[in-house]
């Protein structure tokens, strides 16, 4: 065994010292390409000489083309250091090139002495950069007799990576006839393309997912949660999209990290609002903790981002935080999932499995990543885990992430259906609604002898809450109700019906709009379901005398002047309430207006409402000016304007 041990030591002593860098030669055998794996000369440090061929580089050190130095005992290698080898081109060869596989990071290829190419910008003003395979053009031979060319990579490290990540190449390196290198550069391309199938599946799931969720924003511009998930899919895809095309054509790190979390950071903002709007959230301290920790995870973002950041911020220190700052974000949207879904919501139930399963990977894979850039493995390893390998593979990250999208699907498709049939009850609601309004709101007003009278009625809505009537009297009179109704809808609708029926009844029995009160409100007390009306009856007698009764109504208006009148409870508040009766004289011309408070409540751009004042102006006016003007100002209720005139005629009933 010592033996072993010691003709082992002879061997590497007599490798490093005796024998050169390996030759590579396109001769022999005429081979249109080369594999260049093998041993290269590797030193540290940095010289121009180092990239001459006349340089003796038999004192350096052996290792393998094929490995990153960190493997061959120079993990935590950090800055410059050099590659040497030599290449043979036949004579008069065609064009002969050389390609190289992924190296970290930045790096210059010299053949010659004549810098032929590179990745990135090197020192003095380095800025890391990440480069796929390339190739790069060779000196073709001219001469008689092959030519041997001398091949030198200077390459960098950026430091902060130093103690995790490796520099050197990371595959086999080629030379070769340039068009068969080409052909293999594409195979290697279509290769890296069938290894990340599932990015672009998960890519473009998140795209189709994003835009079917924008479309139906579109349609359903109320239910903002379509808006913001869409909007994280999208975002969430470009992030992948970008990832792809960095590994196979390089990119700048620090402008790739900052793009590529700044992308995350937005979809992560967007998936909160999400959350808050597809499970009815509630502001909480720990929902502003989670705001607080997204912030905080974008300004780390920008400020890791800034030139000369990684000098001051290791990456683990970087991704740690990255890390504690989301954890207040992931136990806000898990909390609300298992509350709701405590209360039986079923988009709760059918997202809460894949949310956690989700966000587990992410906390997962974040300690794998961050306990590698600790130097606790040897090198960084994948944060995700192989799910499935053939026919092509399938990591953790992916999995979780298709779960997810699936339970989406589900939902927004729950959601629509669902929607579509509420929308379809609520529309034939309303047009329920509408039928027994327009049997109950009167569409010609009848002739009452001694009166002119106008009605105009507006509703905001579909379905409006206001009501009125105009009843003739047995004794040449005629009685006038106007009233609102709290709420919309067929409720509001039933209610009117069922005020407007009792009224119509009640003027067969008396015309005292005191008693007709009273009676209506017994008939709402216990059937109004936490509702009340407003209700104002007047009885106007052929001799001018008004006899006005008001359920908290807004009192009628006589040639503009408002006429007092006691206010009862509205009805339906209080069983036992009376009301009590005014009365008021009435001369030829006078016009009397009531009107509900859609006229003294419509608000302008400004804020400013109509108001009382206005309104009393206004009475003087017909009704349907008075209505034109509140619509114009700005109508935000039912607007209802009822005007009763005495004509000349009043005289002749009276004489």
């Amino acid at each position: 065994m010592k033996r072993r041990l010691l003709f082992g030591l002879i061997f590497i002593v007599f490798a490093n010292t005796i024998l050169p860098a390996q030759t590579f030669s396109l001769v022999t055998g005429r081979e249109p390409v080369t594999s260049l794996d093998g041993f290269w000369r590797f030193h540290t440090g940095d010289s121009p000489a180092w990239a001459g061929p006349g340089f003796d580089d038999s004192h350096w050190t052996l290792l393998r083309s094929s490995e990153d130095w960190g493997k061959q005992g120079y993990l935590g290698l950090k800055g410059l250091a050099w590659y040497r080898f030599k290449v043979i081109v036949p004579q008069d060869s065609g064009p002969i090139s050389l390609l190289l596989p992924f190296i970290a990071t930045n790096y210059e290829v010299y053949a010659d002495g004549v810098r032929i190419g590179g990745c990135g910008a090197m020192p003095p003003h380095p800025e890391a950069r990440s480069c796929g395979s390339q190739i790069f053009a060779l000196p073709a031979g001219t001469n008689s007799s092959p030519q041997a060319v001398t091949i030198a990579l200077r390459v960098w490290q950026q430091a902060s990576w130093s103690s995790y990540f490796a520099g050197g190449p990371y595959g086999t390196s080629y030379v070769g006839a340039t068009p068969l290198l080409r052909t293999m550069l594409q195979s290697r391309f279509d290769a890296y393309i069938h290894s990340a199938i599932q990015e672009y599946v998960i890519a473009l799931l998140e795209t189709l997912g994003g835009l079917v969720s924008l479309m139906l924003f579109l349609f359903r511009r109320r239910e903002r949660e379509y808006l913001w998930f869409g909007c994280s899919m999208l975002l969430t895809a470009a992030a992948g999209a970008y990832i792809i095309h960095r590994s196979l054509y390089g990119a700048e790190v620090r402008t790739f990290f900052r793009n590529v979390y700044g992308l995350y950071n937005l979809a992560q903002f967007a998936a909160l609002a999400f959350y808050f709007r597809l499970l009815r959230g509630r502001r909480s301290w720990l929902m502003h903790a989670a705001v607080a920790g997204l912030a905080l995870n974008a300004a780390a973002n920008l400020l890791f981002s800034l030139p000369h950041a990684r000098d001051y911020v290791h990456d683990p220190v970087f991704h740690a935080f990255q890390s504690l700052a989301l954890l207040p974000f992931f136990v806000w949207t898990l909390a609300l999932l298992l509350r709701r879904a405590r209360e039986r919501l079923a988009d709760a139930r059918l997202l809460l499995a894949p949310v956690l399963l989700m966000y587990v990977n992410a906390l997962v894979s974040a300690i794998v990543t961050v306990s590698s850039q600790l130097g606790w493995q040897h090198r960084l390893e994948s944060a995700t885990f192989t799910v499935l390998s053939q026919p092509f593979p399938v990591n953790s990250n992916s999995l979780t992430t298709v779960l997810y999208l699936v339970a989406m699907l589900a939902i927004l498709v729950n959601r629509f259906a669902r929607t579509r049939r509420e929308e379809e009850r609520y529309a034939n609601e309303m047009e329920a609604a509408r039928v027994v309004q327009q049997v109950l709101i009167p569409e010609a007003i009848p002739n009452v002898p001694g009166f002119a009278i106008e009605n105009v009625y507006k509703p905001a809505n579909e379905v409006g809450g206001d009501f009125f009537q105009i009843l003739p009297t047995a004794g040449g009179g005629m009685l006038a109700a106007i009233g609102d109704v709290s709420g919309k809808g067929m409720p509001a609708a039933m209610t009117v019906s069922l005020l407007v029926g009792t009224l119509r009844t009640l003027a067969h029995y008396t015309q005292s709009p005191g008693e007709i009160l009273s009676a209506m409100n017994q008939r709402m007390t216990g059937r109004a379901n936490g509702g009340f009306t407003t209700c104002l009856v007047l009885r106007a007698d052929p001799d001018g005398t008004l006899t006005v009764a008001n359920a908290g109504h807004l009192p009628p208006y006589r040639n503009g002047e408002e006429l007092t009148v006691p206010s009862g409870f509205p009805l339906g508040l209080v069983a036992d309430a009376s009301y009590e009766e005014k009365l008021f004289e009435a001369a030829p011309g006078d016009r009397l207006t009531l009107v509900t408070d859609g006229v003294v409540e419509a608000r302008n751009a400004r804020g400013e409402l109509l108001g009382f004042e206005r309104m009393a102006a206004l009475t003087r006016q017909r009704a349907e000016e008075i209505a034109q003007t509140a619509q114009t100002w700005g109508q935000e209720d039912d607007i209802t304007v009822l005007t009763v005139s005495l004509t000349t005629k009043l005289q002749e009933a009276t004489a």
